[in-house]
């Protein structure tokens, strides 16, 4: 099964503006994510959509593919479908967050695997939560079953007791679905928890969940706070 990845990109973030184009070791944020994917051995094909000309203009320059994409979008699967509408293969395709500008290659590699096997609608990685993750809203945690499915993702800490898992946002889309992921209309858990993913479990699609460490990945990038920690950790690994 063919894997390709799209990276949705939205130049309109309230807390940092013009994120994706944050400057990064000489580089844009998105460039290093789309570099990530490029370099990555089980991805075939990697797009960026964006509603922004220059961050089309970036990948350009890096040597890579941006498709513009409607403005009015509200969701990064919204903007994955609209691209995938025009070149996707019947495969599958990975949805990777444009502002976690270092994704780590196991996780790629795990998730592609779980693709692989065709078991659920949607694959995404989780790993043990820390103490101070628990209780934080800004860490999603995901509770399992036995067959390592999904059933709930919230703010807060769940399962009641534990074991806390604190989900990775990237997502496999396995053939078909994520076609079918961008047509549902918004469901009442994910209006509660503001977390997307809730629409696709609320109208019965399976996400299974992929266990991983926590790896060499320094996290997403949503305030200034993060992209300065995140040039530095970048200056740390940059010989």
């Amino acid at each position: 099964m063919n894997i390709s990845a799209i990276i949705p990109a939205r130049a309109g973030s309230t807390r940092l503006p013009n994120k994706p184009l944050a400057i990064i070791g000489g580089e844009p944020m998105v460039v290093h994510t789309w570099r990530a994917a490029q370099r990555h051995p089980d991805i075939q094909r990697v797009c960026v959509a964006t509603d922004s000309e220059d961050i089309v203009q970036a990948i350009a320059g890096a040597g890579g593919e941006a498709l513009l994409t409607d403005p009015s979008h509200t969701t990064g699967t919204d903007r994955c479908q609209e691209v995938w509408s025009q070149w996707g293969d019947g495969g599958a395709v990975i949805n990777l967050q444009g502002d976690e500008p270092f994704p780590d290659p196991q996780h790629l590699s795990a998730i592609c695997a779980a693709l692989q096997m065709n078991q659920w609608d949607i694959v995404s990685a989780m790993r043990p939560a820390s103490q101070d993750e628990v209780a934080s809203p800004h860490r999603v945690k995901v509770a399992v079953n036995t067959h390592q499915q999904a059933q709930y993702f919230s703010r807060s800490p769940v399962p009641s007791g534990g074991p806390f898992q604190v989900h990775i946002g990237i997502y496999g889309f396995g053939p078909g679905a994520l076609t079918r992921c961008a047509a549902l209309p918004p469901g009442i858990l994910e209006k509660s928890e503001r977390l997307e993913q809730l629409r696709w479990l609320e109208s019965g699609m399976s996400i299974g969940m992929v266990s991983v460490t926590e790896g060499t990945s320094p996290g997403p990038v949503d305030t200034e706070e993060d992209l300065s920690r995140l040039r530095l950790w970048y200056q740390q690994q940059t010989p």
